[in-house]
C-alpha cells in the first residue's frame, strides 16, 4: 500500500464520523426550525421542556391529526386511531423496502434493529413462558432491598435517585435476570445505562458524542448478550442461570435468544428507571402513599397507574405499506404515521397491556424493575423526600428519561 492510500484509509474514519455529525445537526436545524414555523410535533422532537404536554395538547387540538409537512408525518394522539394504527398489518416498522425511516438521518446502532410485527411476535411467543415463571422473578422480589440499600448514600445526604441508585439497579436486574454471574455485572452495568439514548435516537438527533457513545454501549452490550448464550449453550445450562440459560433449555435457537437478550438489555433500563422516577414522584405527592409501597402489592399497584398515566415511552412510529383510509384522511403508501402515545385517565381500569404495543418485550421486565425499585426505597428510606427539581434528559422526547432527580432520606 502506498503512502497516500494509507493517508486515505486512516482519514476514511474520522471522514465517516465528520458526515454523521452533519447530518445529525442538519435534522437538529429542520426540527429546530419546523418549530419555529409553530409546529407542536417538532416541539415535542426538540425536547428541551420538561413537560410536553402543553405540545400534545396542540395536537390534540388540531383533531384526529396533524400533518406535519416540515417534517414529513402524519401525527395523532387520538386513542383509537393510535390503536388502529398499532394494530393494523397495513402499517409497519420498516417502509417497504424494508428500511428504517430517516436511518440516513437519524443513525443508530446498527446491533439493536428494528424488527417489523410479525416478527417481535414471534420473539414475544418465544420470551413470554420464560417471562412469566414466577422462579425467575420470585427471588428478586425478596432480595432487591439490600441491593437498593447498598447503593445510598450515608443518611441525610442529598443523592441523585435515579443517577446513583435507580439506573444501577435496575441495570443489574437487568444482568441478573438474563443470566450474567455477579462478578461480571458491575462492570457490564456501565453499558447498558449508556444505552438508554438509542430509544430516543430514533426519533430526534442526539448530540455527536452521544450518538456515538450509545451506539459502542450497544455493541459491547450485544458483545456480552452473544458471549452469555454461547456459554451457555456450550454447557448446558438448560435454564440454570436465568433467561439466556431458561430459554436454551426450552429448546429456542441461539440466535434468537440473542435478539430476545438484546432487546431486554437495551430496551428495559431506560424506561425501567423512568417509570420508577415517575412512581417516587407520584407517591411522594400523595398522603400516606409512599409509606404503604413498603408492601409489593402496593407498590405494584402504583406502577401499573404510572404505566397508564405516565406511559415510559411517548412515541411510535409506522410506516403504510399500502393506501389506508383512518380517521378521516387518506394515508398514501410510505407516508409516515407519528402515534403520541396518550396517557390513560387516573380512574380507568387498570388496564396495563396498553401499554403492551409501545414498550413490547420488555413490560415484564420494565415492571419487574420498577416494582422491586420502589417497595425496596419505600422500606429502606420511609422518611424519602425531594431536595430540588426533578430535570429529563435533554433530547429525550420518547422517554422522557430522567436528568436528574435530587432527593433526601428526611
Amino acid at each position: 500500500m502506498s503512502a497516500t492510500t494509507a493517508e486515505a484509509s486512516a482519514a476514511r474514519p474520522d471522514d465517516e464520523i465528520r458526515e454523521v455529525g452533519r447530518r445529525l445537526q442538519l435534522t437538529r436545524a429542520g426540527i429546530w426550525f419546523a418549530g419555529n414555523q409553530g409546529d407542536p410535533y417538532a416541539m415535542i422532537l426538540r425536547a428541551t421542556d420538561d413537560d410536553s404536554t402543553p405540545w400534545e395538547e396542540r395536537i390534540r387540538a388540531h383533531g384526529t391529526w396533524f400533518r406535519s409537512d416540515l417534517l414529513g408525518a402524519w401525527v395523532t394522539a387520538d386513542p383509537a386511531v393510535t390503536d388502529r394504527v398499532l394494530g393494523d398489518p397495513r402499517f409497519g416498522t420498516l417502509d417497504r423496502a424494508g428500511h428504517r425511516p430517516d436511518a440516513d438521518l437519524l443513525p443508530i446502532a446498527a446491533e439493536f434493529p428494528e424488527y417489523e410485527r410479525p416478527e417481535l411476535a414471534r420473539l414475544h411467543a418465544l420470551a413470554a413462558p420464560a417471562l412469566s415463571g414466577t422462579a425467575l422473578f420470585g427471588a428478586e422480589r425478596a432480595e432487591a432491598e439490600a441491593p437498593v440499600r447498598a447503593l445510598l448514600p450515608v443518611d441525610g445526604a442529598v443523592f441523585d435517585l435515579v443517577g446513583d441508585v435507580v439506573r444501577p439497579y435496575v441495570g443489574a436486574l437487568v444482568l441478573r435476570l438474563l443470566g450474567v454471574a455477579e462478578g461480571e455485572r458491575a462492570e457490564a452495568v456501565r453499558p447498558l445505562t449508556r444505552c438508554g439514548p438509542q430509544l430516543d435516537a430514533r426519533f430526534t438527533p442526539q448530540t455527536l458524542a452521544v450518538a456515538r457513545d450509545s451506539a459502542a454501549a450497544v455493541r459491547e452490550v450485544a458483545a456480552l448478550v452473544r458471549e452469555l448464550v454461547a456459554r451457555e449453550a456450550a454447557t448446558g445450562a438448560g435454564g440454570t442461570a436465568g433467561l439466556v440459560g431458561a430459554l436454551l433449555g426450552r429448546g429456542v435457537a441461539p440466535r434468537d435468544v440473542e435478539r430476545i437478550g438484546l432487546i431486554l438489555a437495551v430496551g428495559a433500563p431506560e424506561p425501567a428507571a423512568t417509570v420508577v422516577a415517575n412512581t417516587v414522584r407520584a407517591l411522594l405527592s400523595g398522603s400516606g402513599e409512599w409509606a404503604d409501597a413498603r408492601r409489593t402489592a402496593a407498590a405494584s399497584a402504583a406502577v401499573d397507574r404510572t404505566l397508564l398515566v405516565r406511559p415510559p415511552t411517548r412515541l411510535e412510529r409506522r410506516v403504510a405499506h399500502e393506501d389506508v383510509r383512518l380517521g378521516g384522511r387518506r394515508i398514501r403508501a410510505d407516508d409516515q404515521v407519528v402515534v403520541v402515545v396518550t396517557p390513560g385517565a387516573p380512574d380507568a381500569p387498570r388496564d396495563v397491556s396498553r401499554t403492551g404495543p409501545h414498550l413490547g418485550l420488555a413490560l415484564p421486565v420494565v415492571r419487574l424493575a420498577a416494582t422491586t425499585a420502589v417497595s425496596a426505597l419505600a422500606r429502606a428510606l420511609p422518611g424519602l423526600k425531594a431536595a430540588g427539581p426533578a430535570l429529563t434528559r435533554p433530547r429525550s422526547p420518547v422517554v422522557r428519561a430522567y436528568a436528574r432527580f435530587p432527593v433526601c432520606a428526611h
